[in-house]
């Protein structure tokens, strides 16, 4: 009997045929009001690393405009993502108990560099909160829910606060939640209690723009405006939340007793707050970009809650003021003038209005324009936009085009604008990518 020499090589190599199975995988599935828990039954989450502080639980497809939202514990630190590259590339929102009236911040981690680019000027306590992260076309935002009776998440209330930025760093990524912190051995948020959602609107108003040189390394130090600040001991203040005397207690305690702030660290995996920062104030930044500019635009939304007047303290730092604009022709006019001279900026007039004045309308004009520039216009991250499935992008492009359709009583130039980007979204359509 002749030796049988078998090619192994081809014996393992697939046929070239079409795959005509209908499988599980294939099918289109919910990716609306739906939990991580059900996504993960149906095998539609993926894991990934974030620096040293545990593992993201992350949806396995791609997506440009979703929104995340969770019920956390604050003192595990939750963390929501969004538009997830890897661990070294994401956008993500984040409680922080131990910052200085700065508890509530957005950060964007690109190439392993940190830059702030929203903080909430708020100190919260240890306790249950919802928290979200939403990105729309340019748009991203974070989002506060004090939980002070049952929520559903499927309808849920507005948020207690937004925060928000204009960044056009990451088209499309991976959205999810960090699950365990390595000081935080218990866990922090579980699949069950979040839930991909749309995305989370409107914005708050400008109280006034602000031009800012900026600080930090992008390292230990995160990349962020150089706002003004002025740290005052807890225990020289009254009328703060009661949590905050107690955090200062701990923390004199423990150095009457001659620990170091290092020790402190060690012990309680924290330093507890003794301090409060009376200039702090809520912001966001448009198109924040350290590597091209040595200063930043600043969008300020809330004054001091402990200290009124931060906001004319921080126009005494700034390098220049601007008015915020009270309708869609000033903020126009005013991106122009700024976009003379940050030419890197590449969201345009509606992000600008968008942020700057909040309306709901506004973001449809600037989340069209993201696809516009994305898949016709510059293509700038048309490499992440070819990630995301084609019925995704059609079935997002098909809300916006019917947004705008049922949207009346516009006159003058926003009837016009409207008009446009309708024109934009079917040229889109109709040309495909």
């Amino acid at each position: 009997m002749p030796d049988i020499v078998l090619d192994y090589h081809r014996l393992n190599t697939p046929i070239d045929h079409p795959d005509l199975s209908i499988t599980r995988t294939k099918l289109e599935y919910p990716t609306v009001d739906v939990s991580f828990a059900y996504l993960a039954i149906i095998n539609k989450v993926k894991y990934g690393s974030f620096s040293t502080s545990g593992y993201a639980v992350l949806t396995r497809d791609t997506f440009t405009d979703k929104a995340v939202w969770a019920a956390t514990q604050v003192n595990a630190l939750a963390i929501m993502f969004g538009r997830y590259q890897n661990y070294q590339n994401t956008y993500y929102s984040q409680y922080n108990p131990a910052a200085n009236k700065a508890d509530h911040t957005l950060v964007r981690l690109s190439a392993g560099t940190a830059t702030t680019i929203a903080t909430e000027a708020i100190d919260i306590d240890n306790k249950g909160r919802g928290l979200a992260i939403s990105c729309s076309g340019s748009t991203i935002k974070s989002l506060r829910y004090e939980m002070l009776s049952a929520i559903d998440p499927l309808a849920l209330p507005a948020p207690s606060a937004t925060i928000s930025a204009t960044d056009t760093t990451f088209a499309s990524g991976s959205f999810g939640f960090r699950f365990l912190r390595e000081t935080n051995a218990h866990g922090g948020t579980e699949s069950g209690s979040v839930w991909l959602k749309a995305p989370l609107t409107p914005l708050p108003q400008a109280q006034t723009i602000l031009e800012f040189d900026v600080e930090g390394d992008g390292k230990e130090d995160p990349f962020r405006p150089s706002l003004s600040k002025n740290l005052v001991e807890i225990s020289s203040l009254t009328s703060l939340p009661d949590f905050l005397y107690l955090e200062s207690k701990k923390y004199q305690i423990l150095r009457n007793r001659g620990f170091t702030d290092e020790e402190i660290q060690l012990l309680l995996g924290y330093i507890p707050q003794h301090q409060v920062d009376v200039d702090a104030v809520t912001w966001g930044t448009f198109e924040f970009r350290p590597d091209k500019a040595t200063t930043v635009i600043v969008i300020v939304t809330g004054d001091n809650l402990y200290n009124s007047g931060a906001i004319e303290r921080q126009k005494a730092k700034a390098k220049r003021v601007f008015k915020a604009p009270k309708d869609y022709k000033d903020a126009v006019a005013l991106y122009r003038r700024l976009n003379r001279e940050y030419r890197h900026w590449l969201a345009g007039k509606d992000n600008f209005a968008y942020q700057t004045l909040g309306w709901e309308l506004l973001d449809l004009f600037q989340n069209v324009d993201f696809y516009y520039g994305e898949l016709v216009e510059h293509r700038t991250h048309y490499e992440q936009m070819r990630q995301i499935h084609e019925h995704v992008l059609w079935h997002r492009l098909d809300e916006l085009e019917k947004s705008l359709q049922h949207i009346s009583g516009l006159t003058g130039v926003l009837a016009s604008e409207r008009s446009d980007h309708l024109v934009k979204v079917k040229e889109i359509k109709k040309r495909g990518w």
